[in-house]
C-alpha cells in the first residue's frame, strides 16, 4: 500500500513538472546561462594577463578534458532522473546529496552577485542617453598623447566608493534603484517559470550576439584594432611553464562553462527524456568558446584603437577585472563618431548577458524547492509568489553590495563564492561519477531512454585527466583564498567570505557523515537489471 502511494506521489510529482516548449528553448537558454560575463570580460582579461595565446593554449586542452565532459555528465544526470542536482546525486548514494545542495547553495549566492554587475549596467545604459557621454575625457589636441579613459567616473560618480571596506557609507540610490529595477525585469521574465523564460530567451539569447557582431564590425575598421587583435594571439613562451597561467586557465574553465552549480542538472531536467544528450553537450560548449574568441576580437579590436589614439602600448592599457567594461571600454566608444549609440548599444548587450544567467540561478533554485515541496507557512506557494519570494531572497542577499563601498564586496564576492566551491563540486563530481559508484546505472538508463552510448572517453576524462586536475586546481584555490588572501579583507569581511565557502562546504559534510552507513533500499533485483542492460 505504502509502495503504491509513493509510486503514485512520484507520478503526480512528474506530471507537475515544467518542460520546455521545444528544444530550441532548451538550446538557447543553456547558450543564455554560460555565456555571461566570464565571456565578456573574465576571459579577455585573463588572456591579456596571462601571456595572450599563451594563456589559450592550457584553455584549449581544459575544454576537451573538463567543459566537455562534465558538461555533458550534469545535463545527463540532470535528463535522466527528471530532478534538480541534489537529488540527481543522491541517487548515487544519500550520502551525496550535500554535493548537489553546495551546487544550489552556490547557485543562489551567484543570483545575488550577479544583479549588481547588472545594475552597473543599468546605470551606464540610462546615462548614455545623451549627445554627450558623461564619462568622455576633453582631450588636448596640442598634446600627442594622453589620459583617455576616467576612473573618477566609475568609482566617484557612479560607485561612489568610500576609502576601504571597513567604510560602508550608506547605501547608493541610485546602484539600489538600479538593482530594484533589474530585479523587477528579471521577475517578470520569470514569473510562469519555463512558461515565461522560454518565450524571452528567443530575444535575450541571440540579442547579445547581434549586438556583438555590430560591435565588432564597427570595430575592426578603427585605426589599431588589428594591432589589438594581434596581441590577443601572440604566444609569451615564457608564460607557458608558469603554473599560475594552467591554474587560472581551468578554474576560467569552470566558471564560464557554467558547470559545478546546478544549473545543467535543472534546465536538462525539464527536457523529455529520450531527447539526444551528446549533441548539445558538444554543441553548446563549442559555442560557448567561439563566444568567449567574438568577445575577445571585439574587446581587443576595441583596445588596440585606444592604444593607437593614446600613443602607447597595449600593456599600458587598463585591462583589470570589472574596470576592463566599466572604464576601458566606455573610454574607448567615447572615441568614435556617434559615441551615444555604441554605448546604448554595448551596455544593453552587458545586461543581456547578464540577465539570461540570472534567469538560470533563479530556476535552478526554484526546481528544488518545488521538487523537494517545500512549503511556507504550511501551504505550497504558487509560482508566482515563489519566484517573487527567491527574487527577494537574491536582492538581500547583495544587501552589501548596494553600499558606497559595494565594490569592495564585489571582489570579496567573487573571490568566495567562484573559487574552491566551483573546484571541490567539481571534483566530487568526478570522484563519485568515476570512481565510486553511478555510473553504470546512469549509463544503462542513457541507452535504455536515448539509444546513446555514454562516450567511454568521456569517462576516461573523468576518470583520468579531469580528477587530478581538479585536485590541484582545488589545492592552489584553497591556497589563493584562504592563505594568499586571508589578510586581504577585516576579520568580519573574512567572515562573510567564509559564509559563502563555509556553508556549502558543510553541506557535502554533514550529509556525507550523517548517511555514511545507509543502504539503498531499493530492490536488489531492480539494481541487477539495471546493471545487466547491454547498452554496447
Amino acid at each position: 500500500m505504502l509502495e503504491t502511494l509513493l509510486n503514485k506521489s512520484q507520478t503526480s510529482q512528474n506530471e507537475e513538472r515544467m518542460a520546455w516548449g521545444s528544444t530550441t528553448e532548451y538550446y538557447l537558454s543553456l547558450i543564455g546561462f554560460a555565456v555571461g560575463f566570464g565571456s565578456l570580460w573574465r576571459f579577455p582579461y585573463l588572456v591579456y594577463e596571462n601571456g595572450g595565446g599563451a594563456f589559450l593554449i592550457p584553455y584549449t586542452i581544459f575544454f576537451f578534458i573538463l567543459a566537455i565532459p562534465l558538461f555533458y555528465l550534469e545535463s545527463a544526470l540532470g535528463q535522466m532522473y527528471q530532478q534538480s542536482a541534489p537529488v540527481c546525486l543522491e541517487k548515487a548514494g544519500k550520502r551525496f546529496r550535500g554535493v548537489g545542495i553546495a551546487q544550489i547553495f552556490t547557485s543562489f549566492s551567484l543570483g545575488g552577485f550577479y544583479n549588481i554587475l547588472m545594475a552597473y549596467a543599468l546605470i551606464f545604459l540610462w546615462k548614455s542617453f545623451t549627445w554627450h557621454l558623461p564619462w568622455e575625457i576633453e582631450q588636448d589636441p596640442n598634446s600627442p598623447t594622453g589620459q583617455i579613459w576616467d576612473y573618477n567616473y566609475f568609482y566617484k560618480e557612479i560607485l561612489q566608493r568610500t576609502d576601504s571596506i571597513s567604510d560602508l557609507g550608506g547605501f547608493n540610490s541610485s546602484v539600489v534603484i538600479a538593482s530594484i529595477v533589474s530585479f523587477i525585469i528579471v521577475y517578470l521574465c520569470t514569473v510562469n517559470g519555463l512558461k515565461t523564460t522560454g518565450k524571452v530567451v528567443y530575444v535575450s539569447a541571440p540579442l547579445p550576439y547581434i549586438l556583438l557582431f555590430i560591435l565588432l564590425i564597427r570595430g575592426l575598421f578603427l585605426e589599431g584594432a588589428w594591432d589589438g587583435i594581434k596581441f590577443l594571439f601572440e604566444i609569451d613562451w615564457s608564460k607557458i611553464w608558469e603554473f599560475e597561467v594552467w591554474y587560472r586557465a581551468a578554474n576560467q574553465v569552470l566558471f564560464q562553462y557554467a558547470v559545478a552549480i546546478g544549473g545543467l542538472h535543472a534546465l536538462a531536467s525539464f527536457k523529455e527524456k529520450t531527447t539526444s544528450i551528446i549533441r548539445p553537450s558538444i554543441h553548446i560548449p563549442i559555442i560557448i568558446g567561439l563566444t568567449g574568441i567574438l568577445c575577445g576580437f571585439t574587446v581587443f579590436a576595441y583596445m588596440g584603437h585606444m592604444a593607437n589614439v593614446a600613443g602607447i602600448s597595449m600593456r599600458e592599457l587598463p585591462l583589470q577585472g570589472p574596470e576592463l567594461v566599466f572604464v576601458a571600454y566606455p573610454a574607448a566608444l567615447t572615441l568614435m563618431p556617434g559615441a551615444p549609440i555604441w554605448a546604448i548599444l554595448f551596455f544593453l548587450m552587458l545586461y543581456t548577458l547578464g540577465v539570461d544567467s540570472e534567469f538560470t540561478f533563479l530556476e535552478t533554485v526554484g526546481a528544488y524547492l518545488e521538487d523537494e515541496k517545500i512549503k511556507f507557512f504550511g501551504r505550497t506557494p504558487k509560482i508566482q509568489v515563489a519566484r517573487f519570494v527567491l527574487v527577494a531572497a537574491f536582492f538581500l542577499l547583495g544587501i552589501f553590495l548596494y553600499t558606497r563601498a559595494g565594490f569592495y564586496f564585489v571582489t570579496l564576492y567573487d573571490d568566495y563564492i567562484t573559487i574552491i566551491p566551483y573546484a571541490l563540486i567539481a571534483t566530487l563530481e568526478c570522484l563519485i561519477y568515476g570512481w565510486i559508484s553511478g555510473t553504470d546505472e546512469i549509463k544503462a538508463l542513457i541507452w535504455e531512454n536515448v539509444q546513446e552510448k555514454y562516450p567511454p572517453a568521456f569517462i576516461l576524462c573523468i576518470k583520468y585527466l579531469a580528477l587530478p586536475v581538479l585536485v590541484i586546481i582545488l589545492i592552489g584555490s584553497f591556497w589563493q583564498v584562504m592563505i594568499v588572501k586571508l589578510f586581504t579583507y577585516p576579520i568580519w569581511g573574512i567572515g562573510i567570505g567564509f559564509c559563502f565557502t563555509g556553508i556549502p562546504v558543510s553541506m557535502i559534510i554533514y550529509y556525507y557523515v550523517k548517511y555514511k552507513n545507509w543502504k539503498c533500499e531499493e530492490p536488489e533485483e531492480k539494481k541487477t537489471t539495471i546493471e545487466l542492460i547491454n547498452y554496447a
